[in-house]
């Protein structure tokens, strides 16, 4: 009987493992295991969860070379599977090239340009996307990219006005080409996408101050606090950039704040499941009289032309 008992006690086992093995019980594909914990160890069972709707500038730190993206699908993605012209600049190559925005990001980067003093093309005409004139448009709007036309602006794949800055901003993706990341309403010439900065689980406080030509001065403080541990935490960024120019009276002060918040309950995140609320906001004004790069237009000195082709010599037929 004791054999009895036991072979059918195996037999169950083996039955019950194969109903395993053939998906009978909720497996993640997002989660894995610790491999390297002992057989006390408390965090044996401990998983690490990758969300696929979040890239966080975090994991670039470091680097030059970002390894995943949302652009193309909106699921986080390998650069490597994705077809289209895609560059991702991380932190670190902002920090080391000093930009902070457009203006001072796009003449480091593949087929883009950008219009202003800063620039590496004229920007003075027409662009048909903002319908600007005349060196007239927002600085971040005066882009173009493969030689076509001025880039849509995005903030984490939303159209938006906002122009981006560093300080709460920590990776930009630029798409060149026509792309279906907006579903059709997009420039020809691809969109310049910025991630903002999220809260994490890791208290961190940086401090930084620039000191410019002709006056320029600009502060940035970004301050991470966890506030319960590995469920809530909340991030603070504030800028001061008054930027001055050689031109006089031409000048810039852009004064912003932006908070962040995370918050992962814990009796929401037992097993399986996994639930995070991220929220941020972000406030702020910019009062500037932007450099002008034309010479003075003179409609003077022709009037006084004494050629067929002088101003007063001009005749109309009624």
């Amino acid at each position: 009987m004791t054999t009895t008992r036991l072979s059918a006690q195996l037999r169950a086992l083996g039955m019950t493992l194969a109903f395993i093995l053939a998906g009978g019980l909720p497996l993640s594909a997002q989660t894995t295991a610790a491999s390297t914990a002992g057989p006390n160890d408390e965090n044996q069972d401990e998983t690490v969860v990758l969300s696929p709707f979040v890239v966080n500038a975090a994991e670039d730190a470091g680097r030059y070379q970002a390894t995943s993206t949302l652009a193309g699908t909106r699921v986080r993605t390998d650069l490597k599977d994705v077809a289209s012209s895609l560059s991702v600049v991380t932190s670190q190559f902002l920090k080391d090239t000093g930009a902070t925005n457009n203006q001072t990001l796009l003449q480091y980067t593949a087929n883009t340009e950008v219009g202003g003093i800063y620039g590496n093309f004229a920007g003075v005409g027409a662009t048909f996307t903002e319908g600007a004139t005349e060196n007239f448009a927002p600085p971040h709007l005066n882009t173009r990219v493969r030689g076509l036309d001025s880039a849509d602006n995005t903030r984490d794949y939303f159209r938006s006005d906002i122009p981006w800055d560093s300080y709460n901003v920590g990776r930009v993706d630029i798409q060149r080409g026509p792309n279906s990341i907006l579903f059709g309403i997009g420039s020809p010439a691809g969109i310049i996408n910025a991630s903002v900065n999220t809260a994490n689980f890791k208290n961190t406080y940086s401090f930084e101050n620039r000191v410019g030509s002709y006056g320029t001065v600009r502060d940035s403080v970004d301050l991470n606090q966890v506030v319960l541990d590995q469920q809530l935490a909340v991030r603070l960024a504030l800028l001061d950039d008054h930027t001055q120019y050689r031109q006089d009276p031409a000048f810039s002060r852009d004064k912003r704040l932006f908070g962040a918040l995370r918050f992962e309950p814990e009796q929401f995140n037992r097993h399986s499941a996994h639930t995070s609320l991220r929220a941020n906001f972000e406030r702020g004004s910019i009062n500037a009289n932007q450099p002008r790069v034309l010479p003075p237009g003179d409609d003077i000195t022709p009037f006084f032309d004494t050629g067929p082709n002088g101003i007063n010599k001009t005749a109309v037929d009624p």
